[in-house]
């Protein structure tokens, strides 16, 4: 699938769009035809200048699965979390595509696990374990784009599960 066979996203607010290119813990989930669900970390995010189009990027080897349900037609879901806060949003998408990341995109990703490292070093978390866990290999990553269809809140509390956009 390409880019121009996704529907048409929702634009998100630039409060929302400074917030999920940020300094945040990403998980990306997708399902199978068994409605199977995969889960995988995102090891940064890129928003088109429009901020109808985000791109996640992922390391295609621990994510295989992840690529496949993508490749097979399998809506998305982000979820963007900021780990001293817990601000939370949720970004789903109804099909996405994948391409292998470019040499910029290998950048972003080396930069944003950098960043969420630092920020999760403070809040008591070792930072051998955290470069074990945000390791991946910068040849494998494959970059994850999709059209946002919806976005809620996701922060505990009582908005939790609040739609936002879409």
């Amino acid at each position: 699938m390409t880019t121009a066979d996704m529907p048409n996203g929702v634009q998100l607010d630039a409060a929302t769009a400074e917030f999920i290119a940020g300094v945040t813990s990403m998980s990306i989930a997708t399902r199978d035809a068994q409605l199977l669900p995969a889960v995988g970390k995102a090891l940064g995010c890129i928003l088109s200048a429009d901020r109808r189009m985000l791109t996640v990027l992922i390391d295609g080897n621990q994510s295989a699965r992840i690529a496949a349900d993508i490749a097979a037609g399998s809506p998305v879901a982000v979820v963007f979390s900021l780990p001293a806060t817990h601000r939370t949003v949720q970004i789903k998408g109804a099909r996405a595509a994948t391409a292998a990341a470019t040499p910029a995109q290998r950048v972003r990703a080396r930069r944003h696990v950098e960043a969420i490292i630092e920020h999760l070093v403070p809040l008591g978390y070792a930072e051998a374990a955290l470069s074990v866990f945000f390791s991946h290999e910068p040849q494998a990553l494959l970059a994850v784009r999709f059209a946002p269809t919806a976005v809620f809140a996701q922060t505990p509390g009582p908005r939790a599960g609040e739609r936002i956009a879409g």
